[in-house]
């Protein structure tokens, strides 16, 4: 199960990161305008935090984590700290997104 719950949040952060460099590149090359980037970075962590949260539920069903009680309150409790972790992603982008300086 400590395995399970590590590997789920390494691929959301991971999807995260994947995110916000994306979006980042963008803004600082001045192919998308702040305001933009953050929107659809916005649109994006929401995505990534139900996409993540849906795949730990069914890695964690097809795993067996839902048949022992005590197994699946760690597996919602990991479903919703995917959720927490893409949120948490989401202010430090929104945050931190910065434009270029044109020369």
């Amino acid at each position: 199960m400590l395995f399970f719950f590590i590997g789920s949040m390494m691929f959301t952060l991971a999807l995260c990161v994947v995110s916000y460099r994306f979006f980042a590149q963008k803004i600082e090359q001045f192919q998308m305008k702040l305001d933009d980037g953050r929107g659809y970075y916005l649109i994006s962590m929401l995505l990534v935090a139900f996409v993540s949260s849906a795949l730990a539920f069914f890695a964690g069903s097809m795993l067996g984590f839902q048949g022992n009680p005590q197994q699946q309150d760690s597996m919602v409790l990991i479903v919703l700290l995917n959720a927490v972790v893409a949120l948490l992603a989401l202010i430090y982008g929104l945050v931190h997104f910065r434009e270029g300086e044109r020369y």
